[in-house]
């Protein structure tokens, strides 16, 4: 049992707010629909299922970006400089910010002993991003929370705020005065190409303080925004049907700093797969690699369980003549029988360290520690199939237990790791050999169903302006 509550706690930190969700975390969900309250299950096999933290009966749009009209746009020999966009860890804004400087903006807001500089801001058409600073003589501050936007004195369709305030600018390893960091909506409604917008922050939440978890406060700026890259919508009307389960696509949009891609999926009785997790190839077989949270939402109908995902990808580059929708779980535990087993080594251990998965394996091929004794890397390979979902579950830690994550070294490197379908990879960490380092992976055994897989074509006629 104590196997399995650790390997529910590392699913949990890595699996980045994807779901695997099986036939009887369909039944919870129904049954949270119903009931309201939060009835927790566990799926086939002892694995504890990872319940959905918002259940909504809503129309969830399939959406798509791309880039090539967008790039045609930007001029090419424009200077990139280093910035916090290019510097978070939400691949989308990297993306963007290799092809585009935000807006420099620097402008402060002091409350309650604590300032907030925006320092540069963007808006592709669809989403909107800020980086700023956190700055206190008195008091330790983290990133900002609570947003407020209005857009030329109106308030505005904004959802999905997302948090990129945990990044390699400002990873949480002790309070400070000081902090960096990126937070980003994604704008549901048409802007004009140019507009006023103003950003209000309500709180300043330090992570790592004890009894005072943040100062609130009132944090005002009124920013004049230009509009830099295009929106684009296809409807490609594509579905596939399999024994009870039946999936489509309805809508894709084509931004510069991110993919969202949308899919329905409706079983009567046993599905053909289980969960509500999927992955993106190119018409080149190029990853388009998921990041962030999903958004899920679930009803019961005429005895069909439907299930909507929204899941936020990186941007394509250009226009592929066609997009793989590839649904997986991060566990097949009908054909794992050591699903749960944890493998733990200590960092002296002798090379080549194997960490098994199914009939598959992480093997640590080398270790390296910088010349300063401040830095360590990790040199691995995944032997199987899917590497990217496969390296999610590699951790670091000091002693053997997690210790709900308090205690987890964040690799450097995992950004690209998991945006990566090679199998040979680095790991980097900011610490040096110690006596108390441990790798750990559970056995875990992702699959996809291809049987179910849908090909949807992009047609540069099908685009629609947003």
């Amino acid at each position: 049992m104590a196997k399995e509550n650790r390997f529910k706690e590392l699913m949990d930190q890595t699996e980045m707010g994807s779901m695997k969700f099986e036939m009887v975390d369909q039944l919870a969900v129904m049954r949270r629909i119903r009931e309201k309250p939060n009835t927790g299950q566990k799926r086939r096999g002892g694995i504890p299922a990872v319940i959905l933290s918002t259940i909504a009966a809503a129309t969830i749009l399939f959406i798509l970006i791309m880039q090539m009209p967008i790039k045609d746009q930007i001029e090419a020999g424009i200077s990139k400089q280093a910035t916090l966009l290019s510097q978070s860890n939400d691949p989308g804004l990297v993306a963007w910010s290799k092809k585009n400087n935000p807006q420099q903006v620097n402008k402060t807001s002091e409350s309650n002993g604590i300032k907030v500089s925006i320092k540069e801001i963007m808006f592709d058409g669809y989403r909107m991003a800020i980086g700023y600073e956190v700055q206190s003589k008195t008091k330790f501050v983290g990133p900002v929370h609570n947003p407020k936007i209005t857009v030329n004195g109106k308030a505005i369709n904004a959802s999905d705020f997302s948090d990129s305030a945990q990044s390699q600018i400002n990873p949480y390893k002790q309070e400070t005065h000081s902090f960096k960091g990126v937070t980003s909506y994604f704008i549901k409604e048409k802007l004009p190409k140019k507009f006023d917008v103003k950003v209000q922050f309500f709180s300043n939440q330090n992570l790592l303080s004890g009894k005072e978890r943040g100062t609130k406060g009132r944090w005002e700026f009124s920013i004049p925004i230009d509009q830099k890259g295009e929106v684009y919508n296809v409807k490609p009307k594509v579905s596939l049907t399999k024994n009870s389960t039946k999936l489509s696509v309805h809508q894709i949009i084509l931004a510069p700093s991110v993919t969202e891609v949308s899919v329905l999926k409706e079983d009567k009785g046993r599905g053909a797969f289980g969960g509500a997790n999927y992955r993106l190839l190119d018409d080149k077989e190029n990853l388009i690699s998921a990041f962030g949270n999903s958004d899920f939402s679930g009803e019961e109908k005429n005895g069909k369980f439907i299930l909507r995902a929204t899941g936020k990808y990186t941007p394509t580059d250009g226009i592929p003549s066609y997009i793989l929708v590839q649904p997986f779980s991060y566990n097949d535990a009908e054909n794992n029988p050591n699903q749960g087993q944890i493998t733990i080594k200590r960092i002296t251990d002798p090379l080549p360290m194997t960490f098994p998965q199914n009939n598959k394996a992480i093997v640590v091929n080398k270790i390296e520690e910088s010349k300063d004794k401040k830095r360590l890397k990790i040199y691995y390979k995944v032997k199987g199939d899917l590497p990217e979902l496969r390296a999610r579950f590699f951790h670091l830690t000091i002693g053997k237990e997690s210790n709900s994550g308090k205690n987890l070294l964040m690799d450097q490197n995992l950004f690209e790791n998991i945006n990566s379908n090679e199998s040979d990879k680095v790991a980097e960490f900011n610490t040096g050999l110690r006596n108390d380092l441990y790798l750990s992976s559970p056995n875990v055994n992702p699959v996809l169903y291809k049987e179910m897989e849908l090909k949807i074509p992009i047609k540069k006629e099908d685009l629609i302006k947003k």
